[in-house]
This record gives C-alpha cells, structure tokens and sequence, in this order.
C-alpha cells in the first residue's frame, strides 16, 4: 500500500512538473514572439511555426495581419496579461495587448512539439477561452442526450396514443429524466390517456 501510494504520489509531482515545465516554453515563445510582431521582425518569427505553416510567405502574410491589426487599433503599446490553457494536445497562450484605440489579444495554439500551428487575433476579452470549451463539449453533450431521451420518450408515447406523456416530454426540459422514465416505468396497459 505505501509503495502504490509513493508511486502515485512520484506520478503526480512529475506530471505537475511536466506541465509547468510546458506552461513555461510556450509563454517564453509566445513572448518571443509578440516582441518580434512589436518590432515588426517577422521573420524571426518563423522558426517558431510548424512546417507545415513556415512557408516562403509566412513573413508577408504575419506582417499583412499585423499591420491590419495596426491599422483597426492604433499602435502597441504594452502587454497587458497573458493566460496558459491547455486544450487535449494543445498548448494555448493569450497574449492580452494593448493597443492605442482597444485591448486586443493575441492567441497562439501550440502543438506537442512546442511549435507554434495556429495565431488568432480576437478581441477582448476572449469570446470562448480553450477552458471553456470543455464546458461546451459538456453542454453539447448534455443537449444531444435530452433530444436523444426526447425522440425516444416522444415516440413511444406517440405510438401508445398518450397525449399528455407526449407534451410533457415535449415541453419540459429534464435533462432526459422524464422521457427515461417514462420510456423504463411506465407500462403500455398501465396508463391511459
């Protein structure tokens, strides 16, 4: 017993060091980073992308977004803060900035080899910050399990001719509760109308 939990507990402080570990190379890229858009060093730039997006072109199209971004908000004056998130492989830096006329923030997407595959820049704060799309999944799910529940509730009171089953399981959200048990419990010959 006492070797598991040692052994869990070794697990755990290496994971909490991996992450950290993590967390620090992709804030210090992404600062890296943001220092070379304020210089308009876009070259540099590139070794920090993915092969796939360090193209001939990247520097054109980085500086094109960038002075766009000038262009909309007035010229960068500071970095306001920054946010590490995580989302399934994915390192995710935002890098908050501000600008003359708004803040605006920078989103850098990391791959597994700290390698820089997406840049986004949307305004603040974040519309859906990576965190929360862990909380969309679950809401997704939980949305795609009632109409799962209902269409099955609804077709089987449907199909016995039971009205008031089919509109309270219509009507009322439960979350599937109710078309559950109405679908589980309740008996063809045991409720009428």
């Amino acid at each position: 017993m006492t070797k598991y939990l040692l052994t869990s507990f070794l697990i755990f402080i290496l994971q909490i060091q991996t992450f950290a570990q993590q967390n620090e190379s992709a804030l210090k890229t992404s600062m890296q980073f943001l220092e070379n858009l304020s210089s308009e060093d876009f070259e540099a730039n590139k070794k920090f992308m993915a092969k796939l997006y360090a193209t001939d072109d990247f520097a054109d199209k980085l500086s094109d977004s960038w002075h766009f971004q000038i262009d909309k908000l007035g010229a960068f004056q500071n970095l306001k803060s920054t946010k590490y998130d995580s989302f399934r492989d994915y390192d995710i830096v935002y890098l908050t900035c501000r600008f003359e006329n708004s803040d605006y923030t920078i989103k850098l997407v990391f791959n597994n080899r700290h390698e820089i595959t997406d840049i986004y820049f949307i305004p603040y704060p974040p519309l859906i910050a990576a965190g929360d799309l862990n909380s969309l999944w679950i809401i997704m799910f939980l949305i795609l399990w009632e109409l799962a529940w209902k269409a099955m509730g609804l077709w089987k009171a449907g199909k016995n001719q039971k009205l008031a089953w089919f509109i309270s399981i219509f009507l009322l959200p439960t979350a599937g509760l109710l078309p559950i048990f109405y679908t589980f419990f309740i008996k063809e010959n045991e409720s009428h109308g």
